[in-house]
């Protein structure tokens, strides 16, 4: 999407460096003042006193840019804050030119430490990239931090400021300054404001500005990103060019979407029409098969690429010919295939619900990053750029999102594309599984021995069919010990294994990956006096726990829906009994207005002759709870912990 929306304009992209423009900036005072802090955040470690950010449009050399201003001031209260503030990263960005770059120190006496520019120093981070790094000098308790951040970029037509951290926020000031002729909105969200206009002379101002943040801690089971304040900004008007019309909007992205995708030359279409017959697809084939032969073929033979040095690197017929793609070429590539097969298929693009949900009242392009393709007629979806997907599964940060799509309408031999807002819904909780089967045995000497088969379906089984895939053989013992968690993290413990069902087009099938092993688990079993603890909860491996002492703030997300089922069969020595067997029996539901459960979980036991056979159904259907949920979903995750707890006392007495 980022790189539709950086194609409106033509632009020359700059080299970092400093002090490379005159700043337009406002300095800082050359006398400042020590400020007091709101009373509600006194034992903060810390608090941003003030941020302000302040975007300009100005013309340059026949070209457009954004000038963007941070000014920010904080005053540390505590060790941690001293130690969140001595010192500064910023990373390096291309087509940025850095304006102005300066931070100090102030102290409570009034002494100022400047970090001059030789301390600057550029840097490489853990993953690689630049970034300028300096360490702020003299911080200790009750200093003031303050911090002027300049820098140029091609024009902004879209994007997004945050203001809310894990430390408070006495005030934050937005501010899009332009010529009267474009007009910017803002939107906020998670409670900030929305923008509002003035004009002065020639200029516009689009401003918010909000009083009091709160201090906004990441708790588990959340997507923090999103449930952070912030604003969302676009253009919106061009009153002197296109009086009353709003520009921007979903359906121009739509126009553009279908115009990047679907316009293709004969060669390209002869070109398919070939392609198609080596995958296989037949006229007569279910619109199902023709999915499946389509995507298998294209994601085991076309490598995807983030850039290709080819100018023809879009035409799908140079594609199919050098077995190579970007984003724009996988997506043209499928489009055409589908649409020559006769598979009823639209595009569609939407934002990442981990960072920030779809918001269809507010044109936000910037948010929009993942492209996917949805089946009318199947009513499920497919992630093109995706190599390892399989159709019917796209990320999890699209399900119970909206998308934007381009449904495909024809005029005689015309074809054009309208807006299309609908949610990508999330597959049946039974669709993704963690299962556990374990029998577990034992020697004369009451040593356990555990048989064990993990079988993993689904989202539960991404990154794991990866790797059972994709390692070398050397590695595989490796990947497996990782996953039998009854091993004891001891290499000797595993007896023998194999895996089953590795292959991506399991995905389509629902086969799950399983891996198989024998394990001696000695660890199980612990001798007390005559008789013998077996720590049954270890089998199905540690489990999260939510014992949160504090008020719960965020509501509670997951990332997809699913379930985990286990057996385990315990074969009684001759002799023996279980004497605690009801230490078993746990159970927790989290049930909605309707009665319905919507999570739960559920652990229970049946005698076979000398077999104990425990049952685990653990669940969860819904993707989103409210916080007023939040004690009836702790519970249902402490009871899967809970089991881990679970000891039962074998005695032959």
């Amino acid at each position: 999407m980022k790189k539709i929306a950086a194609g409106i304009i033509s632009l020359l992209a700059a080299t970092n460096h400093i002090n490379a423009q005159t700043s337009s900036a406002v300095d800082w005072d050359p006398k400042p003042v020590m400020h007091k802090i709101d009373t509600d955040f006194a034992k903060a470690e810390a608090v941003i006193i003030y941020q302000d950010i302040k975007l300009e449009y100005k013309e340059e050399d026949k070209k457009a840019y954004t000038y963007r201003n941070l000014h920010r001031l904080v005053k540390v209260l505590d060790e941690k804050g001293i130690e969140s503030f001595n010192k500064m990263n910023f990373p390096s960005l291309e087509g940025v030119d850095i304006i102005t770059l300066k931070a100090r120190t102030i102290l409570p006496n009034g002494r100022i430490f400047e970090v001059t520019k030789d301390k600057m120093k550029m840097s490489k981070n853990d993953d690689g990239s630049s970034e300028l790094v300096f360490a702020m000098e003299g911080v200790e308790k009750n200093a003031e931090i303050e911090l002027l951040y300049e820098y140029r970029k091609p024009v902004g037509l879209f994007g997004v400021e945050t203001y809310q951290y894990s430390m408070p926020v006495m005030h934050a000031g937005f501010m899009i300054a332009t010529p009267k002729r474009l007009v910017y909105e803002g939107r906020g969200y998670n409670g900030f404001p929305d923008s509002h206009d003035s004009v002065t002379d020639d200029m516009r101002y689009v401003v918010a500005n909000k009083e009091h943040i709160p201090a906004l801690q990441n708790e588990v089971y959340s997507f923090y990103d999103a449930s952070r304040m912030r604003i969302d900004y676009k253009i919106s008007y061009l009153p002197e060019e296109k009086v009353g019309v709003r520009v921007f909007t979903w359906q121009d992205l739509v126009k553009r979407m279908y115009e990047a995708t679907y316009q293709v030359v004969d060669k390209e279409t002869k070109a398919v029409t070939k392609y198609l017959e080596t995958l296989g697809v037949n006229e007569s084939d279910a619109e199902l098969d023709k999915i499946k032969k389509i995507e298998n073929g294209i994601k085991n033979n076309i490598t995807l690429y983030k850039e290709i040095a080819d100018a023809n690197a879009w035409r799908i017929d140079n594609i199919i010919n050098k077995k190579s793609a970007t984003e724009t070429g996988i997506n043209r590539l499928f489009a055409a295939c589908f649409l020559q097969a006769g598979v009823n298929a639209e595009i569609g693009i939407t934002s990442d619900r981990f960072q920030a949900k779809f918001e269809n009242d507010f044109e936000n392009w910037n948010q929009m990053e993942n492209y996917v393709f949805y089946f009318p007629k199947q009513g499920k979806f497919l992630y093109p750029t995706g190599t390892y997907y399989r159709y019917p599964f796209v990320p999890a940060s699209m399900l119970t999102n909206k998308g934007l799509f381009c449904k495909i309408t024809k005029l005689g031999d015309i074809s054009n594309a309208i807006a299309d807002i609908r949610t990508i819904s999330p597959m049946a909780y039974t669709e993704s599984k963690s299962n556990i089967d374990a029998v577990i045995s034992f020697n004369t000497d009451m040593e356990a021995k555990t048989d064990i088969t993990y079988s993993f379906a689904g989202y539960s089984a991404f990154g794991l069919r990866e790797a059972a895939v994709l390692l070398s053989k050397d590695k595989i013992k490796e990947f497996v010990q990782s996953i039998v968690s009854v091993c004891d993290n001891k290499p000797e413990n595993l007896l023998k294994y194999s895996t089953a069902n590795e292959a991506f087009e399991n995905y389509n099938t629902g086969a799950p990956l399983q891996i198989i092993a024998s394990v001696n688990t000695p660890q199980l079993v612990e001798k007390a006096g005559p008789k013998y603890i077996l720590k049954i909860g270890d089998v199905i491996g540690r489990q999260e726990e939510l014992y949160q002492n504090t008020e719960r703030k965020l509501p509670m997300d997951i990332s997809y829906p699913h379930s985990l089922d286990r057996t385990i069969t315990v074969m009684i020595p001759d002799g023996y009994k279980v004497l605690n067997p009801e230490t078993i029996n746990i159970s927790a539901d989290l049930k909605n207005a309707e009665g319905i459960a919507t999570s739960g979980f559920h652990s229970s036991y049946v005698m076979e002759g000398n077999k104990l056979i425990v049952t685990i159904k653990e669940f969860y259907s819904q993707l989103h709870y409210e916080v007023k949920e939040y004690e009836a979903y702790r519970k249902v995750i402490n009871a899967s912990a809970d089991f881990n707890k679970v000891n039962l006392l074998l005695s032959n007495k």
